[in-house]
């Protein structure tokens, strides 16, 4: 198995477990690329349309980009309407119909290696109970 399909399937689980968790029906993420300031989102669970598949998200962009640059999980209840975010990724958010999102940075000794993402297709707090499981799983 090589490296890329390897880390696939790390995503992958993670992604499933994160859904599993958490009961949330979307989630999708990617890893950092190397060498550069951005993730690359690959894998994708309970998604409906590919509008997200191999976006890149830049460190400090969007709500991802954010989480990247800040090293910590942030969460919107609203992400088309969110003034806690840039909005450069509102086009392929609203193609897969998606409201409240929660981005976890994936760390690995103390580097964020990718995120993973969680999402509702409604505008609705993510509670606590939530945050703590995708982080968890991340």
């Amino acid at each position: 198995m090589t490296a890329d399909a390897a880390e696939a399937v790390e995503i992958g689980g993670a992604l499933a477990r994160l859904r599993r968790a958490t009961g949330l029906p979307v989630a999708f993420g990617g890893l950092v690329e190397p060498g550069r300031p951005r993730v690359r989102i690959s894998e994708l669970s309970g998604t409906t349309t590919a509008a997200l598949r191999s976006l890149a998200v830049t460190a400090g962009s969007g709500l991802g980009g954010k989480a990247v640059a800040l090293g910590r999980p942030c969460a919107v209840t609203d992400y088309s309407s969110s003034r806690q975010i840039s909005h450069e990724y509102d086009v392929p958010v609203a193609a897969e119909g998606i409201r409240a999102v929660l981005a976890v940075p994936v760390v690995v000794r103390r580097r964020v290696r990718g995120v993973l993402y969680g999402a509702l297709r409604s505008a609705e707090p993510l509670g606590d109970r939530v945050l703590g499981a995708a982080v968890a799983a991340a």
